[in-house]
């Protein structure tokens, strides 16, 4: 007995240990000391490894021991990835890989996509060949001072760090619970604005007579975007939500879906899967359903999709960037932050592979087609320069387009302001924050002048399988599931799909 309560307290100790530590990795990490990090969570690796050796590995017992080795391997794969791309270190990457296996992954992001240049001007500005049609456009845009001065003024200040949208709306949206990176969850909640008929009024009269400012920006998006992609004109309202994050902060890869009918979609598969009366032919049915289904109703469930859960195009304006002193020496760009990632994966079954990166600008536009998995890659910290904390946020304003939405029901304007959802109309409580601005035709005239169209940096490839060698055979893995999707248990990407889709 006296022996197992000793092992039992060191154990404890150890366990603390390696909470402390892994702690104090994060904050190197913060301060841009990566290789301070990455030694850091290598002990706590080791000291979990030694800890799970004198007993079982993932017994009740040892369970927080295996967490944090899940944690701190999970970190420490993830910074070697970010600087193997960066320094194009290989002996960094296998490190990765091997830490990995362990984990049960099989395929992760390439180093290109981790290790992104620190600014565009750096990457691969290669435009990709489609297999069909070797002159077809990007499925994306990139447009630099896509909002005239005036109104871009006016919607920074709309989105300052103490605007109500922040304090009164966004604040509403964190739940109790906690994600696996121990923050607190949040509910996604979008805003819908109806736009005007073009057919009936002019550009400048949509603009004119807009209610509110999000409109008339929404207005602006559509109307330059008409040339690259002609299908935004039969959309009849902009989903609109917004973002207010770290610069490094990543944002897991997905879709952009009509959450209510996505919602709708899953509880219809599973009351399918699961309307066998007998358990064991349940469980068949549910391991066997999307065997069954025949080819023609697959197809019809993709029509659904393309028609239903998609946006025609989905949009990203960086609205604010962190370091706006920090100055690159080549081109000199200012602005820090974490670039988005556009995947060339179709939730309609296109996919190659390969993907482009973004990186955010003060009133620029990244616009791709509503269907495409995208992402905001984990950034890699620098040492903050000298800036007011208030600012020191990538704020990005997000539009998804629209021909047809399912909007929350709302019963009456004083609820419509209290509602957090998907797709609510545009609140009234909302509008003295975000009023239109008086038209001017010589501003928008100068705007089109000036805004420009960027090429975004290549990723190819986009996903890496990861090597299975001889040391991962007999290895402790992990159920936990961290977020992200940047790393996968299936050599398969779209195993993605399945997931987000339920089905």
């Amino acid at each position: 007995k006296l022996l197992s309560l000793s092992y039992h307290f060191s154990a404890d100790i150890m366990s603390l240990m390696s909470q402390s530590l892994l702690m104090e990795a994060q904050s190197l990490r913060l301060e841009g000391d990566i290789d301070g990090s990455i030694a850091v969570l290598r002990i706590v690796v080791s000291n979990c490894n030694a800890d799970a050796d004198e007993g079982a590995a993932v017994d009740a017992e040892h369970q927080m021991t295996h967490q944090l080795w899940a944690m701190a391997s999970y970190q420490l794969a993830l910074l070697l990835l970010q600087t193997s791309g960066r320094c194009c270190n290989q002996a960094s990457e296998r490190e990765a890989d091997k830490i990995l296996v362990k984990l049960g992954y099989r395929l992760r992001l390439s180093t290109k996509a981790f290790g992104y240049p620190a600014c565009e001007c750096a990457g691969d500005k290669s435009r990709c060949e489609m297999k069909t049609n070797k002159n077809s456009t990007l499925p994306l845009l990139i447009i630099d001072d896509i909002l005239p001065q005036p109104l871009f003024k006016a919607l920074r200040h709309s989105m300052r760090p103490k605007s109500t949208y922040w304090t009164n709306f966004y604040s509403k949206t964190i739940e109790g619970r906690f994600d696996h990176e121990g923050d607190k969850r949040r509910i996604f909640a979008s805003h819908n604005v109806s736009l005007p008929n073009s057919t009936e009024l002019s550009y400048t009269e949509c603009i004119q007579n807009a209610s509110s400012l999000i409109e008339q920006v929404a207005i602006i998006i559509k109307h330059c975007l008409l040339k690259h992609f002609p299908s935004v004109s039969a959309s009849t309202s902009a989903e609109v939500w917004a973002h207010r994050r770290p610069p490094d902060a990543q944002h897991q890869l997905h879709y952009d879906m009509d959450e209510i009918r996505l919602h709708a979609l899953k509880q219809r598969h599973k009351h399918e899967c699961n309307s066998s009366p007998t358990r064991d032919k349940k469980k068949q049915k549910v391991d066997n359903c999307s065997d069954e289904r025949s080819k023609s109703n697959q197809a019809e469930e993709l029509s659904r999709i393309k028609n239903d859960l998609c946006p025609i195009i989905s949009c990203v304006l960086t609205v604010n960037v962190p370091n706006k002193t920090k100055k690159c020496d080549r081109c000199g760009r200012h602005g820090d932050g974490a670039p988005t990632l556009v995947c060339n994966q179709s939730v309609l079954g296109r996919r190659s592979n390969e993907g482009w990166l973004c990186y955010p600008r003060l009133n620029r536009l990244v616009a791709f087609e509503g269907s495409l998995l995208h992402a905001v890659v984990p950034g890699l910290p620098s040492e903050p320069l000298d800036e007011d904390d208030d600012d020191y946020s990538r704020v990005t304003l997000m539009m998804g387009f629209w021909k047809e939405v399912t909007l929350t029901t709302v019963p009456d304007k004083i609820s419509q302001c209290l509602t957090i959802g998907p797709n609510v109309p545009f609140p009234s409580s909302l509008l003295c924050e975000f009023k239109p601005i008086a038209f001017d035709e010589n501003t928008f005239t100068i705007q089109r002048n000036h805004a420009t169209t960027v090429e975004p940096t290549l990723v190819k490839p986009l996903w890496t399988e990861i090597d299975q060698d001889d040391d991962s055979n007999g290895v402790a893995t992990t159920e936990r599931d961290f977020s992200g999707r940047f790393f996968l248990k299936s050599t398969d990407p779209t195993e993605i799909d399945k997931t987000v889709l339920g089905i």
